[in-house]
């Protein structure tokens, strides 16, 4: 039954009709309002960082929560991967990056019981603008980028920008006495926002422009990355287990949070050389001399730039990339997603992400529809049935190819045209490895 609703009607399709309604948004806010008065309050006894942006938001929010936790004493996190109270992780399982406003009120109650007295939560853009942060009070904001994604749901990139907005507005007109921000000065976004809002104190980061926090000389390798930190006219070199341009951001922005709370930078840079990363994440498996990595990929600018890095350090070898894409979400994003994996791949394997009631076929064609530099059974492969397309790449490999498995990352179930079922590309891969 579930099913069949679902296919009749798509709540995210209809939701521009349903918010324009005053007793939708009185209806959201009293909701808000109830939960946080069941579990007391519980925001306004944490410093609370909320972290929005396109990509990266996950391994930011986990940063910034090792640092936190190594350097100022115990702090949880919410992320689209996982929770984490102090040491404690618990894997997210609802499939949402920031979770319904009871269930959000409820753990940040059990983290406040638990002893924890710092929050950093992953903010979406449909959290913020459904009304799922109301009553958390923030302290802190933190920007990683926006680019291409749910314009499905916000229509245009305008409106998906304002809604991340909410984050540092939410900011500004709380009672709070902290009003923090750390932006990206790489994003024009960010600089828009680091213009826009007087906060108290404010860090913007970058790469190639000028920002208060700045990395220089980066070097990028297979198992590592190293760069220098410029900060106030002090230069300090990193080495970390991450890699890619795109995981230097991410250093960067909780960096930024560290230093602004009174963090000392050379402590700060101590944790973030031990983390590890986050699983689905970049999370690399080796096999006598094949790579292969498992990532959350789902957007144009996410898929670009982990590509943009494994065909940098692939060398002589090949490149294969399976994906695909979910079931009605943002379906202009395909054919570009399809384009760049082609651009970036040797070999590409189109198969299923989350199709769930929307023809798998449908999604397929949709994402090879602009893919003209490839051809059909020579790079170009449509295998349907992940654990087939799975199969496929791993028997093709060579010693010294990279495999790149892009789109489900973390999450432990898979979406079919037949229904839902227990799914992890990092198993499977491994699996099929071996």
């Amino acid at each position: 039954m579930k099913s069949l609703i679902k296919k009749i009607i798509s709540y995210d399709k209809i939701y521009h009709f349903l918010k324009t309604s005053i007793l939708y948004h009185f209806r959201k806010q009293l909701n808000g309002q109830i939960a946080n008065t069941i579990y007391g309050h519980p925001s306004k006894d944490f410093f609370v960082i909320g972290v929005t942006g396109t990509n990266g938001k996950t391994t930011t929010v986990n940063l910034i929560h090792k640092i936190l936790n190594d350097c100022l004493g115990k702090t949880m996190m919410i992320s689209t991967a996982n929770i984490k109270i102090g040491n404690k992780e618990i894997k997210n399982i609802k499939k949402m990056t920031s979770l319904d406003i009871y269930d959000l009120q409820s753990t940040l109650a059990i983290a406040k019981d638990a002893g924890c007295k710092i929050a950093v939560l992953e903010t979406s853009s449909h959290g913020l603008d459904q009304y799922r942060f109301e009553g958390v009070n923030f302290d802190c904001g933190v920007l990683t980028n926006i680019t291409h994604d749910h314009l499905d749901y916000h229509k245009t990139m305008d409106e998906y920008a304002k809604a991340k907005k909410k984050l540092f507005t939410y900011i500004m007109h709380n009672e709070k006495n902290h009003k923090y921000a750390i932006l990206p000065s790489d994003d024009p976004y960010g600089k828009k926002r680091f213009e826009e809002f007087a906060f108290d104190k404010k860090i913007s980061y970058s790469i190639h422009t000028s920002g208060f926090l700045k990395a220089e000389n980066v070097q990028q390798y297979k198992e590592k990355t190293t760069f220098d930190i410029n900060y106030l006219g002090k230069s300090y070199s990193i080495t970390t287990h991450l890699v890619g341009l795109f995981n230097v951001y991410n250093i960067l922005a909780a960096l930024g949070v560290a230093l602004e709370i009174g963090v000392n930078i050379e402590k700060a840079i101590a944790s973030i050389q031990e983390f590890i990363g986050v699983e689905g994440r970049m999370q690399r498996i080796d096999h006598k001399e094949i790579t292969a990595y498992i990532d959350f990929a789902h957007t144009p600018d996410g898929l670009e730039k982990a590509l943009s890095y494994l065909k940098m350090i692939k060398g002589k070898w090949r490149l294969i990339t399976t994906f695909g894409a979910p079931w009605v979400r943002d379906k202009e994003k395909r054919p570009i997603m399809g384009q760049i994996a082609a651009d970036y791949s040797d070999i590409v394997i189109i198969t299923d992400d989350d199709p769930d009631t929307e023809n798998r076929l449908q999604i397929i064609d949709q994402i090879q529809k602009w893919i003209s530099n490839k051809i059909l059974g020579k790079d170009l492969f449509i295998i349907p049935e992940r654990t087939l397309a799975i199969e496929f790449a791993t028997n093709i490999a060579q010693p010294g190819d990279i495999l790149m498995f892009a789109g489900k990352g973390h999450e432990s179930i898979q979406f079919t045209n037949t229904g839902k079922r227990p799914w992890s590309d990092f198993e499977e891969v491994k699996k099929r490895l071996k």
